[in-house]
């Protein structure tokens, strides 16, 4: 979920930031390394970086075990293999890894649709949500509270878990500006793209421009992060910033109506070897970007709101685990052809989770203590592994496909 950057050294031993514009890298140098700005490229964009970071990569000297060329004349196939019962086998388990957790996400919408209509018709009974405040505020905070479980059901322990699959199939990436990394429009580029939500309210009124409907809408207003989504009420005397009820009920319809779409869009969906290695080269470099938004959740006034329901670290497990599991479904076929690249590479994920582990572990006994400095350490770490395993992965889909997976998605 944001944007992707390669570091490298120049002749004067500065970093070197490779800032991806469409499919063009421009060059700048710094003394460090800045944090990306939250967002992700559309498909074709994160792929064009991937692609000339491996280049990059490639010529400071690599990480492969063997050139890429030589892979390519001794081991590419003239055309991709059809895929054979076992890995349709695989491919039948990653699918319905996706489709069972977008199935709990439909359902989750409901019932946040449920819990919304019950939220505006405490309000509308009272008189208005600072009456019912006042006159209910148990009854007010319990649904506030509900509506928050239906959040995380949706996105934090439903979406992001699935978001590495999802963000990297062309034929699914759109659900992923719309419900989770669109930007408002006012901030949008072409590199990225602003979320197309629209919400219509009773009476007329509509909101949109605003950016994608979990992070930027439905996140902050359910944790009395956005004044312009909520409602300033009193709760036993002390002063809180609640979602507005026609607001919530807005974003819940089109939650459940665009879950329902993405739902379809996963059951539909057939799993190929080139999806899978389109994945990997994908989104396995956005671990780091990560890091700057959670950084960013905690440090930096403008972002407040956008990861309030759990910490980003969370996040990067779902999405990652995702990526992990899509790993798993084409392994056999890399071992057929490289047994060594093929362990490497599943050792490269293990490391990966349990580097998160290790960070979320950090953060539970570090707390709030946890610096911006300490948070950028960790950050370059995660960029180093995912650096490792991106030039082995478009080896690894060139010996089983024919083709890097980084120029075939192109």
């Amino acid at each position: 979920m944001t944007t992707l950057r390669q570091h490298a050294l120049d002749t004067c031993g500065r970093v070197v930031t490779m800032k991806y514009n469409g499919r063009t890298p421009s060059l700048s140098s710094s003394n460090s390394c800045t944090a990306p700005a939250r967002a992700r490229f559309s498909l074709s964009c994160r792929t064009a970086a991937v692609a000339a970071g491996v280049g990059l990569m490639a010529a400071l000297g690599g990480i492969m075990a063997a050139p890429l060329s030589s892979a390519l004349a001794a081991d590419a196939p003239a055309s991709a293999p059809a895929v054979d019962a076992e890995t349709a086998k695989r491919f039948a388990t990653l699918k319905e890894y996706l489709t069972v957790r977008l199935a709990k996400m439909a359902e989750a919408s409901k019932v946040y649709v449920k819990n919304a209509a019950a939220y505006q018709a405490l309000a509308e009974k009272h008189g208005g949500l600072d009456k019912a405040a006042a006159a209910a505020p148990d009854e007010v905070r319990k649904l506030v509270s509900l509506l928050q479980d239906d959040y995380n059901a949706l996105d934090s322990f439903g979406y992001e878990t699935v978001e590495g699959i999802v963000a990297g199939v062309h034929t699914m990436v759109d659900f992923d500006v719309f419900l989770d990394s669109g930007q408002p429009a006012d901030k949008a580029t072409s590199d990225l793209p602003a979320a197309p939500v629209k919400l219509e309210l009773a009476g007329g009124k509509t909101i949109e421009g605003k950016g994608s409907l979990f992070t930027y809408l439905m996140a902050p207003a359910l944790w009395g992060k956005s004044e312009e989504f909520c409602q300033k009420v009193k709760i036993h005397g002390k002063d809180e910033l609640l979602p507005d009820p026609a607001f919530v009920v807005a974003t819940a319809k089109v939650a459940e109506s665009k879950t329902a779409e993405l739902v379809a869009a996963g059951n539909a969906w057939a799993p190929t070897l080139p999806d899978c290695f389109g994945i990997l080269v994908t989104m396995t470099p956005t671990l780091s970007g990560y890091f700057d938004d959670w950084k960013d959740s905690r440090y930096a006034p403008e972002t407040s709101g956008l990861f309030a329901a759990v910490s980003r670290v969370s996040d990067m497990k779902g999405i990652m685990t995702s990526v992990s599991t899509t790993y798993a479904a084409v392994k056999p076929n890399v071992e057929a052809r490289d047994k060594a690249l093929a362990t490497s590479i599943d050792t490269g994920f293990k490391n990966m989770l349990s580097f998160i582990d290790q960070v979320a572990e950090k953060e539970k006994k570090a707390g709030k203590a946890i610096t911006p400095a300490q948070i950028d350490e960790l950050a370059a770490q995660a960029k180093e592994m995912a650096d490792k395993l991106v030039p082995q992965i478009d080896q690894a889909s060139a010996i089983v496909t024919g083709e890097k997976a980084s120029e075939a998605a192109k």
